[in-house]
């Protein structure tokens, strides 16, 4: 989950830079000509979007999604119908199509569907020591190339169906496509995340 803190500071940047942006077309607003079109031919809310898009790109948010696949997404399920899912998702990017913080996800009898369940306590603790010794061991004879290790997950995947989800959950939605701008998407996997 993205920290509530760098939530609140990507949306101040994308506040200030929005404001920037509104400043810096009024000063394009003052060279318009008697066409009404501004010198290089934007109008100026896009010249100042463009101006707020840019500074976020200067300071690293916006770059985080604008140049990549998404071929998963994670949010809160809002209404189910038949083999439908409408999900409310957080924007991928400050400036984001807010049309595109509802999605419709599709399901068939292909769309694998899963459940987290928390592990035991114990045997959590056990594959977390084995982990723990490997580490150990590999910095002790640390190799040329160190093989990547991973830590254990905390919860283990149980199928579930699509009558197992509910409004209100929050789920993760996998696909094979780039999903990035699409509003409606076949899901290849489904898994409903752990309830707080």
């Amino acid at each position: 989950m993205i920290n509530k803190n760098l939530i609140a500071i990507v949306l101040n940047i994308a506040a200030v830079s929005f404001v920037l942006g509104f400043l810096v077309s009024s000063q394009l607003n003052k060279m318009q000509g008697k066409s009404g079109q501004i010198i290089g031919g934007e109008n100026t809310f896009q010249a100042g979007w463009e101006a707020a898009r840019q500074r976020l790109a200067e300071t690293g948010f916006v770059p985080l999604a604008a140049d990549m696949e998404i071929k998963s997404l994670s949010g809160q399920v809002q209404k189910i119908e038949g083999s439908k899912i409408s999900l409310k998702i957080q924007p991928l990017e400050p400036l984001a199509d807010p049309a595109l913080d509802n999605r419709m996800v599709e399901t068939d009898n292909n769309t694998k569907i899963y459940k987290l369940v928390q592990k035991d306590t114990s045997e959590y603790q056990k594959e977390m020591e084995e982990f723990n010794k490997k580490m150990e061991e590999q910095m002790k004879n640390l190799p040329e190339r160190p093989e990547p290790l991973m830590p254990p997950e905390m919860y283990t995947k149980k199928e579930a169906a699509l009558s197992d989800i509910k409004e209100g959950e929050q789920i993760t939605v996998t696909t094979q496509e780039d999903i990035k701008e699409k509003s409606e998407f076949k899901a290849t996997e489904i898994v409903i995340q752990v309830s707080p």
